[in-house]
């Protein structure tokens, strides 16, 4: 027998490393997964072609073209994640990531001048932060979530 692993919650909208990667973070029972929305590999072909409109007019054209295409990147990712396991999810992009909540060390939600992010210390390997962006809408339903899911590791 298979045994499933409920998902808890989502946070939509979560930003990684860098403003242009952006993550719908899913906690189950067991884990957090970290699912690609929009990754910057999406767009090299849109910002590695200069053609004569992008030249004579500079890069709102482009821009706005990124931008579409962004929109419907996310809302066909988000329909592709409906329905699926956190295995599947994970499995559905080479940079999704997951994190075990036995291997959390501690996890909180650090709002400060400069934004708000949701901070994950890892016990393997020692030390190591993840750290996703929040928008300030976000977070009392972070905050909601991690003390369901992981009370005893809250700072």
């Amino acid at each position: 027998m298979v045994d499933l692993e409920n998902i808890v919650g989502v946070l939509k909208g979560l930003r990684g490393r860098t403003r242009d990667l952006i993550y719908d973070v899913f906690f189950t029972e067991r884990r957090v997964v970290a699912a690609v929305v929009l990754h910057p590999s999406d767009f090299v072909e849109e910002y590695g072609k200069s053609d004569l409109a992008t030249i004579m007019f500079g890069g709102y054209a482009k821009q706005r073209e990124i931008k579409i295409r962004s929109l419907h990147l996310t809302e066909e990712r988000r329909s592709a994640f409906e329905g699926k396991t956190a295995d599947e999810l994970l499995a559905s992009n080479r940079a999704n990531m997951e994190m075990d909540y036995e291997n959390i060390a501690s996890v909180r939600i650090k709002k400060g001048l400069l934004g708000t992010s949701l901070e994950f210390v890892v016990q393997l390997p020692p030390g190591k932060k993840i750290d996703f962006s929040l928008d300030g809408s976000q977070i009392s339903e972070a905050e909601a979530l991690v003390k369901k899911v992981l009370p005893t590791k809250v700072k």
